[in-house]
């Protein structure tokens, strides 16, 4: 009789742990429906791409392994501010990115087409910055984002991708910098022998195209690249301007 009733209360027990997994689960991926939904489709379109390419970052010098996978999630969480819901909506793209088989040709194609210059330097910035997760930016990791780069129509940009587009830390095989006046006409897309006019041109588009207020659709948690990029923007005028460039 005992053993009877033990074995109707185990069986209650595990469809009551089942039962509650399954439950917590459903309630999980209601919350990240939910909040794919609360947001614009230009913001889920363009974190979809951009967590695609962070994946394929990680797979330049192999197969994507689970430290790599932290590093975009956690990305996402300490600098982007993601939690619960978000988070596992990251993991969700995370996920789907590493089943496709989308090139990054095709990636970059539909960047281009789809957002503007602004856009196009907020993902060279993410890509940077987690690259440069374990401290550094290797060879292969900048290759890439060069790559990128080019695809996306940011070829004059590219020899500035030493430090501006990270936190300062140039790749260790980098070679020697010319000069910081050259570093700033890099900065905006110019070549050494830029004149004065060229340089106010460029300085006044550059400002307009990347003023913060214009990536808004995208969502408030990349408002902060943006302004990381307008200040990049002005410091490097600032400096042409004491260097007598301007």
């Amino acid at each position: 009789m005992l053993v009877g009733v033990l074995r109707v209360f185990g069986v209650f027990f595990l469809v009551a742990v089942i039962g509650t997994v399954g439950l917590t689960w459903w309630l999980r991926r209601q919350a990240v429906v939910r909040y794919a939904r609360s947001q614009s489709e230009a913001h889920n379109r363009f974190v979809e791409v951009l967590v695609a390419l962070l994946v394929r970052l990680a797979e330049v010098d192999g197969p994507i392994n689970r430290g790599e996978v932290g590093a975009i999630r956690k990305f996402f969480q300490q600098a982007r501010g993601y939690r619960a819901e978000r988070l596992l909506w990251v993991r969700d793209l995370i996920k789907t990115s590493r089943r496709s088989s989308e090139p990054v040709e095709a990636l970059c194609s539909r960047i281009r087409s789809q957002y503007g210059f602004q856009e196009r330097f907020i993902v060279i910035q993410v890509l940077a910055r987690v690259a440069e997760a374990d401290g550094r930016l290797g060879r292969e990791e900048l290759a890439f984002i060069e790559r990128v780069a080019i695809e996306i129509g940011l070829r004059p940009f590219v020899s500035a991708f030493g430090g501006e587009f990270g936190r300062g830390h140039a790749r260790r095989d980098a070679p020697p910098r010319s000069s910081p006046v050259n570093d700033a006409l890099a900065v905006l897309g110019l070549p050494p022998d830029a004149t004065s006019a060229d340089i106010k041109s460029t300085w006044r588009k550059l400002s307009l195209e990347n003023h913060p207020d214009r990536v808004t659709h995208l969502g408030g948690e990349f408002r902060a690249l943006a302004e990381e990029r307008m200040r990049g923007i002005n410091e490097a005028y600032t400096r042409l301007k004491e260097s007598g460039r301007v």
